[in-house]
């Protein structure tokens, strides 16, 4: 199995483009295709009517009228990007249409960015999200939580436009996986083979004793049968937070590859009490791969 599909949501030119990089740097060497896709709100959706109160007409057609033209403004934009980034890649020749090998398609629709993106990655191999504070924008939190709940596929997130994070042109070739036996783990790992197999160094790290020696033992089994030699490790926490533990392990190791499950507990919890997964997305020095 390979990444043959690699699904990049858009909203601002900006802010995805360390994932465009990224997304193009990875289609190059697995020669697969690239789909960038613009989620665009549905203006009728959160616009609300405005009335004269002495005529009683509506100005909201105006209103939304504004707002499409805003949306094809920020349309164009986008694209404008996808040729930037393409000619900075030296890949300008890059064919635009979906076909298969490396290659790069433009879409996009009008309604909730949560569920287009959700649908659009399940028929996706990879789906690949550059971290963006609030601050600075909400679309790309949507575009993630959708990927991450919705579409059953992996997603990769990768450093934002603030981390300074240069994007590899190529696959990843030394990779941390955290490993705690958990469903999530289980489908994060399966989905990172095609990476796992051609790397050049694999850890599998687990804390405070959450794998036994010998799930780990089995972990190791797994990965050797599909041709990764991969080495184990029960880290002790001791007091830090666990996110801090694997960043240190990452740097330790100069890992170029986070590999972990999203989300073990519900989403509301994670909310409310703090979670890994945040912790990981808001923070993570190289690219996360996970899987819900």
């Amino acid at each position: 199995m390979s990444f043959k599909t690699i699904l990049v949501p858009v909203e601002r030119p900006k802010t995805a483009r360390p994932a465009l990089r990224h997304a193009i740097g990875l289609a190059r060497d697995l020669d697969a295709h690239i789909e960038v896709f613009q989620p665009e709100v549905d203006p009728a959706l959160v616009i609300p009517p405005v009335f004269d109160g002495l005529s009683g007409i509506a100005f909201a057609p105006d209103l939304i009228a504004q707002a499409q033209a805003a949306a094809a403004e920020t349309r164009a934009e986008i694209k404008a990007m996808i040729e930037a980034v393409l000619v900075e890649a030296g890949a300008a020749d890059l064919p635009r249409a979906r076909q298969p090998g490396f290659s790069l398609s433009f879409e996009s629709a009008i309604g909730a960015t949560e569920r287009l993106v959700g649908r659009r990655g399940r028929l996706a191999d990879l789906t690949v999200i550059a971290r963006t504070p609030l601050a600075v924008s909400r679309g790309e939190a949507d575009s993630l939580t959708g990927a991450l709940w919705s579409s059953t596929r992996p997603v990769l997130l990768v450093p934002g436009i603030e981390d300074g994070y240069v994007a590899a042109a190529r696959r990843p070739e030394r990779i941390v996986v955290a490993w705690n036996g958990s469903a999530e783990a289980a489908r994060a790992l399966a989905a990172a083979l095609p990476f796992l197999v051609q790397a050049t160094a694999v850890d599998v790290v687990t804390f405070d004793h959450a794998v036994d020696a010998g799930g780990l033992a089995r972990v190791r089994a797994y990965l050797a049968s599909h041709g990764v030699e991969a080495k184990t490790a029960d880290v002790a926490t001791e007091g830090y937070l666990l996110s801090k533990v694997l960043f240190d392990k990452v740097i330790e190791r100069d890992a170029d590859l986070i590999v972990m499950g999203a989300y073990t507990h519900s989403r509301v919890r994670e909310y409310l009490l703090g979670g890994l997964t945040q912790e990981i997305i808001d923070g993570a020095p190289v690219p996360v791969l996970f899987a819900h």
